[in-house]
């Protein structure tokens, strides 16, 4: 009979679990779900908003006249605002020491030409045109805009006879009218193709 283990510790009872345990079986079962829902709806009807509270047991005679807005104007802002504009901003003008800007005309005004001995191909030089048929006059401006030129191209034969005639018909002086001896044009100082095409559509180029 020593020999025999005692059954008592086997046959207790378990205790509980514990309640954060419950709860987190729980949330998982419908019926916990569906009552869950059911305390937030009661939660929620029992809490109304008071200022619909309010509403529904005002007076017929509110709001005031003091507390009612205005009424909603015939005429739109917009209208008005059309009908009484601002006053113009004045700006400054340009200041006269700048340039006119000049447009170019697509199709040239007709000049008359010179006698046929001061027109090509009776001079030592001779100006070619560009494929599109127009005269190689190009206008460039160069450290940031501050220095313009005009460069003649396609020009063979004597160079320097047709600078010449370009310092006298222009006025320019030695160093506003050069050569580049490397790509053979003539460089003048300032924005002049008007100039120079008339000079050259007048000696028949």
């Amino acid at each position: 009979m020593a020999s025999v283990i005692p059954l008592m510790p086997f046959l207790r009872p378990l205790g509980l679990p514990r309640p954060s345990t419950i709860r987190q079986l729980l949330c998982y079962s419908t019926t916990s779900i569906c009552h869950a829902e059911a305390q937030t709806a009661t939660r929620t009807a029992r809490v109304e908003d008071p200022n619909l509270i309010a509403s529904r047991n005002a007076s017929a005679s509110y709001p005031p006249n003091t507390l009612k807005s205005l009424p909603r104007p015939k005429e739109p802002r917009a209208s008005r605002r059309a009908n009484h504009p601002r006053a113009e901003r004045t700006y400054p003008t340009r200041h006269p020491t700048h340039h006119p800007v000049t447009e170019h005309k697509l199709i040239p005004e007709p000049v008359e030409p010179l006698p046929a001995d001061q027109c090509a191909p009776n001079l030592p030089y001779f100006v070619t045109r560009t494929p599109s048929m127009e005269l190689p006059v190009y206008q460039l401006r160069k450290r940031g805009g501050n220095m313009k030129l005009t460069r003649v191209k396609k020009v063979d034969g004597k160079v320097e006879s047709l600078r010449d005639e370009l310092r006298a018909a222009l006025g320019l002086g030695e160093k506003e009218a050069v050569v580049n001896p490397v790509t053979r044009h003539v460089m003048l100082k300032g924005h002049l193709k008007t100039e120079v095409d008339k000079f050259l559509r007048e000696r028949m180029f």
